[in-house]
């Protein structure tokens, strides 16, 4: 699986490529932390306005993937036993596939996650505070 990542303003953009699974997700859920921690050591309270998931390319979601999403919803909230007591990070989901939006629901993720259905709406969702 391959990551790309973009920022657009005060939002984060992520694009994994491929599977999710059990092979995939420590590698996911580290890029997930680290886009959701403060941009610079020099401004400890500065963090993304959102993050932004661009799931197009995606081609599985796993347990495995599920739970490292789940971990960046409760890391993203504010007051959720995050560092400093940061504010949150306003989670989007961008061009979900059928399948994996599937995947989602099962889970119950869908209902905590916002989505759209293209990027750039996404993005102007996870610049909204």
């Amino acid at each position: 699986m391959q990551i790309a990542e973009e920022v657009r303003g005060d939002v984060t953009i992520l694009r994994p490529v491929g599977p999710i699974d059990s092979a995939a997700a420590p590698r996911f859920e580290a890029r997930l932390i680290a886009a959701l921690a403060p941009a610079t050591s020099d401004e400890p309270g500065k963090t993304p306005a959102g993050l932004v998931l661009d799931l197009s390319a995606v081609t599985q979601l796993t347990p495995a993937g599920l739970r490292s999403l789940l971990l960046a919803v409760r890391q993203a909230r504010p007051g959720a036993g995050n560092a400093g007591g940061r504010s949150g990070v306003r989670i989007v989901l961008a061009a979900v596939p059928g399948p994996i939006r599937g995947v989602l629901e099962e889970a119950g993720l869908a209902a905590l996650l916002e989505s759209h259905g293209d990027l750039d709406a996404a993005v102007r969702a996870a610049s909204q505070q």
